[in-house]
């Protein structure tokens, strides 16, 4: 009998290794999927770009300008998007910004899309993927004011990079952001067993350097003294992260600067394929009172 029960055991224990190992690679599986469309079948000209992070590794995109443009536009994805997702209307997306004087960079995050990187790191080499776009963007138009606007991942990334200092944007729009990449994973993979779970984002970090606590913007806003105005959107019918988790973001932050937009019967992202023209209205309304006019003075004087 106590050999019977030892030999459970370690059956047991292998088995829980095992699966623990393949949660581990399935959470960092590549999400690459086709970038669907270009800004051209909108009628927009846009140029073909790519630029390198600091690790190298080569992120394409689009840039798009704006005649007389007041300020530029960095769009982030989400997890499993590209800079095209139509789940999200991101190509409509950059159209309105456009049309409304902004010039705009959407890019493909590694191991998205058409850029380089081979897995996806929950965020924790995603992080140096924004500095390069800001970056880039900057030396496109260098006098004029720059925007983050991100999605899930996207909208993470922005916060904790301007709230750490990483990045410099004028204003930042998230969309559906998480309170941690490891809440986003628990709430995905609600299913498993929560040692199994622990063991397997454990095994995410040491094997692939993919760190579930590497992006967590409730514990970055608590800890930031950063003065850069923040909108936070978010469906009210979300399913996949509650609302609870921008709420909670905003009420973290000291700046006063900080807004949120609830967006009535809008699902995870979707706030502005619910209603384009309200979701619009409200960045713009952001942007226009968070965008140093000195700057854009400047700008368009040159």
């Amino acid at each position: 009998m106590l050999v019977a029960a030892v030999v459970v055991a370690i059956v047991t224990a292998l088995a829980a290794l095992g699966a623990a190992l393949y949660l581990a690679e399935l959470f960092t599986r590549s999400k690459r999927r086709r970038v669907e469309g270009t800004p051209g079948d909108l009628g927009l000209r846009y140029e073909d770009v790519q630029f390198t992070t600091a690790d190298e590794v080569t992120l394409h995109g689009w840039y798009l300008e704006s005649p007389g443009a007041r300020g530029t536009l960095v769009l982030v994805h989400d997890f499993d998007g590209t800079r095209a997702d139509k789940t999200h209307g991101l190509l409509e997306l950059q159209r309105d910004y456009i049309r409304r004087g902004f010039n705009v960079l959407a890019f493909d995050l590694r191991g998205r899309g058409e850029s380089g990187g081979v897995r996806d790191y929950l965020g924790a080499q995603e992080r140096k993927d924004l500095p390069a776009a800001v970056e880039y963007a900057r030396s496109r138009a260098p006098m004029l004011p720059v925007v983050i606007h991100g999605f899930g991942l996207g909208g993470a990334l922005a916060v904790v990079a301007v709230a750490d200092g990483s990045v410099e944007a004028d204003a930042v729009v998230a969309d559906s952001t998480f309170t941690s990449v490891r809440a986003y994973l628990r709430r995905r993979w609600a299913v498993v067993p929560w040692p199994l779970f622990q063991l397997a984002c454990y095994f995410a970090r040491r094997l692939y350097q993919a760190d579930a606590d590497a992006i967590a913007p409730l514990a970055a806003m608590r800890a930031t003294s950063t003065l850069t105005p923040m909108l936070f959107i978010h469906g009210e019918r979300d399913r996949l992260i509650s609302v609870t988790h921008t709420i909670n973001i905003a009420a973290s932050s000291l700046n006063a600067r900080t807004s949120v937009y609830r967006v009535p019967r809008a699902g995870h992202c979707t706030g502005y394929l619910r209603g384009p023209e309200a979701y619009v209205r409200h960045c713009l309304d952001f942007v226009d009172g968070a965008l140093p006019a000195r700057r854009i003075s400047v700008a368009a004087a040159g």
